[in-house]
């Protein structure tokens, strides 16, 4: 991208290309893109939780935006930052902008981007927030810019339109409609879909789609842990998968063990991702770092499937993080 704005006569992209179709977000896309369109809607951030699809929706709309921005959308990940000084360092790279002599890159970022029509996606904000302001002084420079931001929190600057993105489509449990019905859900799809890419002759049928139904909405219609769990079909049909009891909560459902550990610089925050090394039975792993720079986990299977992947702190096989289930001796 070196030097593309400079003389920039195409449009351009870096966005990565996905490596799975986006399900059950046609509104929401249509939506953002809607908003994206008003004049003066130039700082557009899309909240929610961690593993809500805040990135994969960004994603979309940034491609189905590209002919609405002359000079291109360019895509800036900022989960592995924690330095707010390092925004828009970070941008400029993004944009191919070089340092030149004294200037700072506020400087050079503004210069080349003043009298482009441009579309930034800012993703996982949550980590510099304090950047926020600087995100302010970026736009009244530059009148034609627009700013896609994808954060758990609102920067709250003035200027800012929201837009919470919502969990996937869940049927209700009390209610449920005929088998293929179910599969209408887009939880469900997204389940089928991610558990026919594990296991190609995988099918739902009368005998699992409620499993599948109850899997989803325990999992509370979030796009990261479905796609988790339905990995998980290699092993287990999805009747074994849940760890029924009374009605456990959906952090034990997530994951074997929900991790609470330091990033490598200390810093905390960050989308749940998952932890290649962890000797899991069930289920895949989310891990949460720590403000406190030191490991955490809380575990709803027998602690001895743990002790290789972190140091726990539950003795007892139960999550610590709530009471309301104790495994079976089966499931050890």
């Amino acid at each position: 991208m070196a030097d593309r704005l400079g003389q920039l006569n195409v449009r351009f992209h870096n966005l990565p290309a996905p490596l799975t179709p986006l399900v059950g977000r046609e509104q929401e896309v249509a939506a953002v893109c809607a908003l994206l369109r008003h004049p003066e809607v130039r700082l557009l951030t899309l909240t929610g939780t961690g593993g809500v699809g805040k990135t994969r929706l960004g994603l979309e709309v940034g491609t189905n935006l590209l002919a609405d921005f002359a000079d291109g959308v360019c895509f800036v990940p900022l989960a592995p930052m924690s330095d707010a000084d390092l925004v828009i360092p970070t941008i400029a790279q993004a944009l191919g902008i070089k340092e030149a002599g004294e200037r700072t890159f506020a400087d050079l970022l503004q210069a080349q981007v003043r009298e482009k029509r441009l579309l930034l996606l800012l993703d996982n904000f949550e980590q510099v927030l304090a950047a926020a302001a600087r995100l302010s002084a970026l736009l009244a420079d530059c009148p034609q810019l627009k700013l896609l931001v994808t954060s758990r929190a609102v920067l709250h600057i003035h200027g800012e339109h929201e837009f919470p993105v919502p969990p996937l489509a869940l049927p209700d449990l009390a209610h449920l409609p005929e088998s293929e019905a179910l599969a209408a859900y887009a939880a469900v799809t997204l389940f089928l879909h991610c558990a026919q890419a594990a296991r190609p002759d995988f099918q739902a049928t009368p005998a699992n789609i409620r499993a599948i139904a109850e899997i989803c909405v325990r999992l509370d219609g979030l796009p990261l842990a479905i796609e988790l769990a339905a990995a998980r079909v290699k092993l287990l049909p999805p009747q074994a998968m849940p760890p029924y009891g009374s009605k456990p909560c959906a952090a034990c459902l997530r994951g074997a063990i929900i991790c609470s550990m330091p990033r490598s610089n200390g810093s905390s925050g960050g989308s749940p991702s998952l932890c290649a090394a962890a000797p899991w039975k069930r289920w895949k792993v989310f891990i949460r770092h720590s403000a406190k720079g030191q490991q955490r986990c809380w575990t709803g299977w027998p602690p001895s499937s743990t002790r290789a992947c972190c140091d726990h702190r539950s003795r007892r096989g139960r999550s610590r993080a709530c009471s309301c289930w104790r495994p079976s001796a089966s499931m050890g």
